[in-house]
Order: C-alpha cells, then structure tokens, then sequence
C-alpha cells in the first residue's frame, strides 16, 4: 500500500510556465508537477567475497522548498506490499468482516471538499477478482476528521450504501481517516474480493480533472482453518479381560497445504465414544498445545461412566497439530455392537464470528457437518480405514488394530543466506527422523522415505545433488556417525533403502529402533531480496506393513535472506554551521533559500550472527547529485561555506562518523565512497551537506 498524490501549484500561470510545470499521468504515485521540490535517494552495491550483491536504494526523503495544492488518499492496512495504492491481501473468514483503513489528507495550501465513493471490483495487478463481493448494507464506514494539529474535529459512522456520494472538506494539513468495516458476501476458502474507494477533489475537478481523482483498491482474501482430523487406536482390546485397556489419539493438523489455511483460535474438539466403550479407571487424559481436556458423558452409551473427552482453548496456526490421548476400556454395562469394526469418530467446532460456525467431523454420516459452508467441497474427506490421506483437509478414523512402529520427523533449521551466494556462502539445511517404536525402519523399499518440496521463492532454491543422510545408531551425537548418499526416484522421493555409505562406510542396514538420521541438503540463492523468506518442507513418507500413522510427519526449514540495509536521513541546518545541533529525520523538511541540508546515508549489514563468509567487501555508497542540481550546492571541504564529505565505521543506526576514515568525495555527479569490509551486525555512515540555492529552484528544472 502507499499513497496516491496530486499537487497543484498556487502560482500563477505565468510562474507556472516559467518552471516548465507540465501534468503528470495518473500512476500509482500521480504528481502535478508545481513548485520546486528536492526528492533525494541514495544507493549503494557491495560484495560478499568477490560475488556481487543485489543493488540496494535507500527510502526518499524531501525537502520542500514552497508549497503547493495537494491531496493524498492513502491505504493504510499492513499488507505485503508497502510501494502501493491497495489494501491487498488483506485476511477475512467466509462471510465475516474485514478491516480496511484509509488517510485522506490535504497536504496543500486550501481548503478543498472531497467527495467519497465506495464500489464493488477494481483491478490490481497480478489479483484475481472472484464472484464473491461485499454487502454495502452490513458494511460500517467511519471517517475522524482530524484538524492541523492532530486533535479530533468530527467522528462519523455510516453503513457502506449511506457512505456514497459523501463529502468531506478538509483545511490545509488536515486530515481524515477512514475506517472501512467490510462485510464479505458470497465468499468461502480461497476467494478473492475487492472493494474500491475513490475521493473526487472540488478544487482538481475546477483546475484539472484530469487530477480530479485518487483510489484505493481493497482486496481482501479469504482464509480459514481447514482441519484434518485423525483418529487412532494403539491395539487391539481383550474383551475376554476387564482391564483391557487400549490408548486413543486424536490429531488435530491446521492444514497449510490449504493455500487458503488461516490461524484456529478456541477450537472445541469433541469425542464421544461409541456404545459399548468408556473412559478407563486412569483415562491419562492428554492434550498438547496449552489446551484444556475434560471427561463428561456425553457418548453414544446409555450407563453412567464417562465416555467422551472434551477440549476447549485450542489454538493452531497452519501447518500446526494438536495431539490428545486417553485410554478406553469396555464398558460392562453396555453391549459393543461390532467387537470386529468398532471406530471411534472425533469433532471440531471453530466459532468464526458473525454467526458462522465450522463443525467438522471424521463421520461423513454426521448430518451436522458443514465444511463445504466455508471451503471447497473438495477440500473435506473422510475415510474409516485407518489411513490417512494427503488430500487437504481429509479426516480419517481407525478401526482398532495393532501397531508396533513408530517414528516421526523434527528438528527444523532456520538459516540465513546472502542475495546470491558462491559455494562457499551456501547454507545447509536439516532435519531428523527418530525411530520410536520396537522395529527396524527403512530397511525395506518404500518403507521409509522422504521429499524435499521448495516453495515460491524462486530467487533461493536448493543445489541439486547435495542431499546426504547421517545415521546416528543410538541418536548420541557424541558417539560415530555414518554419512550415506540417497537417490531421489521418479516421483521426486528419496528412498533410505538406496542408502549408499560415503568414504568406505558399512553397508545400509536401516535404522535401529531408538536411532536417528539426519536429512542435510544445500540451499543456494540468486538476486534474492534482502529479508525475502523461502518455507522448504521435508515431509517423512511412511509405508510398508503396519506403517504408523502418528507422529509427526513434515517440518518446514525457513531460509532469510539477509544483506546490505540502506537508511537515508537528512537534518535542516538553517546557519550552515559545521558543529551545528543536528536532528535527523526520515520526514519531509521545510526548507528556505539559503538553508543547508545535511544528508546521512547509513548501511547496515543485518546478518544476524558474526559470520566472516558474510562480511561485506567494496561496499560502493553513492548519492548522485542529478536531483538537486542546479537547486543546491553540495558542499566541501573547499566551499564557502565548508563542510566535509565523511565516510566511516559508526557504532549504530544514530551515529554520525567522526571522520572520512574511507576517503569519501565529491564530484560533478555523485558523493560517493567505498567501505572495503563491513561485518554482520556492523554500521558504516556518509554524510555530506548541499546548500539551497539563492533563488530557490533554477527556471526549467524540477
């Protein structure tokens, strides 16, 4: 999101002329060009090692030498993309409501009347726009008109229908925030919905229609929780034994193989056991993820022990899995009506708000499910085999049978990598596979194996053939290891079984019950962007007889981008002094013929740890002088007023250098100077200073 802008110079056509003012088309920033401004941006280029880097350009910051007419709309939401006109992206449920907020300011000189309009669509780029919208009728519109100095002047609210066609007139420097509650319509798992906000400018409309206008487009996306539910039963129960006890799991995953999968917050899980079963004497009842459990009665048998299991304040974000356990016996008051089949099914319910509640269920026969309320139809299954499915969101329920293995895969790594790396800058990933249960693992074809699925990232991709196992027979890493190469088959599966030793060592025999193994594989990168994240799953593929179905089954590596960060800062020095008292903003300045500008430009190496593969070398900070000749004079050591280039090391983001330990200079064209090597964590800073010319801005430049 970012503001569009207009500016309209009070001067009249004369000046105007003079200044070579000529209109600008309607962008995503739309300017009429008025009275001279200097809008300054440094940049820089470094190295890591002798590999360059993606080039780097510091935030604007602009002086302005007069004012001008001008009005801004600015979408305000936090979303993905701070460089434009749209709230995009912006998360709701199906029906529910979402936030859009909106400043219209008049950043000019008079007093100008908006009028304000909402409409369903508008069109973004590279955004899809579904048949699902918004009902302007249950929408709230609140718009605080804020005076000059920021405190309130009026607060109103109105349905999104009442909000047409309304106006608000603004005095200079004032501004009004608009608070959109939009109710969606129609929408449910995946849809895309947008709404657009225009303001119409009275002032423009007389002056220049063609500047008449701003937008905003809206967007928002609509995700929810879509649960995949599993049910399972640990052995078979002796109904020829009172005590015969048998231990339920219940898993409860946020399936982020969901495009669409949205944080869960107080799910309910329910399960009521089916006739015949209670709760046993010592239920252990469990639940992961700070949730609670209770016992109750509210199973399908008619006797008075407990026979369900309740959990209430169950939080999961995509990707993450409740486990809940508790033991079963039979109940000897009760019939069990089929000892050979006998499933147990689970529930969730998840109160989305605005009167809609999800309720899924592993029984597809449960009347009360109604999933496809909020998500594809295709995103919902049930099986009652015992197996579960990798289709999103599928549910599955197990008849009792016996299962002696058990393993699971853990131990993500998150690892911070460079724009474009060399070999000697790649960064190894990893994960583990832990044999718990009482058999050898991986020792049979497709018993045991694994995929590597990178994500969207395309600029961080993983190097082909780096994938190697480290088998850790009695998962004491204190004790030898054995490294083996693994060969990736046609479906994109690497298999243990086609372990091969490297460096001479034992043949594969699988893994060891209590044993490990240790998935590594190199991660490269190529004009990524800096704090740019790439998600690679690496997901336990388990088959063979009796395969176990608990445990967890992916984890997800997370690979950082990190490298050069680019701050620039200016400070007004209205007496040109060189020990003046200097405040430095990011902000626009007001400044007036015959002030100086200071300029603080400071690179930040943002690698988190001290790594010397990351040092930075030829780190080469330029500010070019294109955009304020002839309006100012960069100032030297040999100018009058004097003031002298410094390029150095600074302790932090606040420090201004000392001295020009590096020899920073500058030309005709450019302030410039090279850092030859800036560690992790370090702050190198140039400054320099430009003085406004007499007259303001020269005839003919902008």
């Amino acid at each position: 999101m970012k503001s569009s802008t207009f500016k309209y110079s009070v001067l009249t056509v004369g000046i105007a002329t003079a200044f070579g003012m000529t209109n600008v088309a309607n962008a995503a920033e739309s300017i009429a060009a008025s009275t001279p401004t200097i809008k300054n941006i440094a940049s820089a280029t470094y190295k890591i090692g002798t590999v360059a880097q993606t080039a780097v350009q510091s935030n604007p910051v602009t002086v302005n030498i007069t004012q001008s007419a001008a009005f801004s709309l600015t979408a305000t939401t936090t979303d993905d993309n701070a460089a434009d006109d749209y709230n995009r992206n912006i998360i709701v449920t199906p029906k529910g409501r979402v936030a859009f907020n909106h400043i219209l300011t008049n950043s000019g000189n008079v007093e100008d009347t908006y009028k304000l309009n909402l409409a369903q669509g508008g069109t973004i780029p590279g955004s899809t726009q579904d048949a699902s919208s918004y009902d302007l009728d249950a929408t709230n519109v609140t718009y605080i008109i804020y005076n000059a100095d920021n405190s309130v002047k009026s607060t109103t609210t109105v349905t999104g229908s009442v909000f047409q066609n309304t106006d608000i007139t603004l005095k200079p420097n004032e501004r009004a925030e608009i608070l959109i509650s939009a109710k969606t319509a129609g929408n449910v798992g995946g849809n895309s919905q947008n709404l657009t906000l225009s303001a119409v400018s009275d002032f423009f409309t007389g002056a220049d229609t063609t500047k008449a206008t701003l937008t905003n487009i809206d967007n928002s996306i609509t995700k929810v929780a879509v649960f995949k539910i599993t049910s399972k039963v640990s052995s078979t129960l002796n109904l020829n034994d009172p005590t015969s006890k048998v231990t339920y799991t219940v898993t409860v995953r946020n399936d982020e193989t969901a495009p669409y999968a949205a944080n869960a917050n107080n799910i309910v899980v329910f399960d009521g056991l089916p006739e015949g079963l209670r709760l046993a004497d010592q239920p252990n009842l469990s639940v992961s993820n700070n949730a609670t459990i209770v016992p109750g009665r509210e199973g399908k048998g008619t006797s008075t022990s407990n026979d369900s299991i309740r959990v209430t304040l169950l939080n999961l974000a995509p990707g993450e899995t409740a486990t809940i356990t508790f033991d079963v016996q039979k109940d000897q008051a009760e019939p069990l009506a089929d000892p050979k089949k006998t499933i147990n099914h689970a529930s969730i319910t998840l109160n989305l708000g605005e009167n809609q509640i999800i309720y899924d269920t592993t029984d597809s026969t449960d009347p009360k499910q109604n999933t496809s309320n909020f998500y594809p139809a295709a995103d919902d299954s049930e099986v009652t085999d015992g197996t579960v499915s990798t289709t999103t969101g599928s549910d599955s329920a197990a008849p009792l049978v016996s299962n002696q293995r058990a393993i699971n895969i853990s131990s993500p790594t998150t690892k911070e990598i460079p724009t474009t790396t060399t070999d000697t800058t790649q960064i190894t990933h990893s994960a583990v596979i832990r044999n718990t249960g009482r058999e050898t693992e991986g020792d049979q074809v497709g018993e045991i194996k694994f995929t590597i699925t990178e994500g969207a990232n395309d600029q961080i991709t993983r190097v082909p053939n780096t994938v190697e196992v480290v088998y850790d027979a009695d998962d004491n890493p204190a004790t030898p290891n054995l490294t083996y190469t693994v060969t990736r088959d046609g479906n994109g599966d690497y298999d243990l079984s086609t372990a091969v030793p490297k460096n001479g060592g034992a043949a594969w025999t699988g893994m060891a019950p209590n044993s490990s193994v240790t998935i590594n594989y190199k991660v490269e990168s190529t004009q990524a962007i800096i704090d740019s994240t790439e998600k690679t799953s690496v997901t336990l593929v388990v088959g063979g007889q009796d395969a176990p179905t608990v445990g967890a089954r992916s984890v997800e590596n997370t690979t950082i981008v990190k490298g050069l960060k680019l701050v620039k800062k200016q400070a007004l020095n209205e007496t040109c002094a060189v020990n003046a008292s200097l405040v430095f903003t990011q902000g626009d300045v007001a400044a007036k013929p015959g002030d100086c500008i200071v300029y603080k430009i400071t690179a930040f190496n943002n690698f988190s740890a001290s790594d010397t593969r990351f040092n930075f070398t030829d780190l080469i900070v330029t500010d070019t002088t294109d955009r304020f000749n002839n309006k100012a004079q960069v100032l030297t050591s040999s100018t009058t007023p004097a003031f002298t280039v410094k390029l150095a090391e600074v302790a932090d983001a606040d420090t201004s250098p000392a001295d020009n330990t590096y020899g920073a200079s500058a030309n005709s064209t450019a302030v410039s100077g090279t850092v030859p090597s800036l560690a992790p964590q370090k702050y190198a800073a140039l400054v320099f200073s430009v003085k406004i010319n007499p007259d303001g801005a020269a005839p003919g430049s902008l």
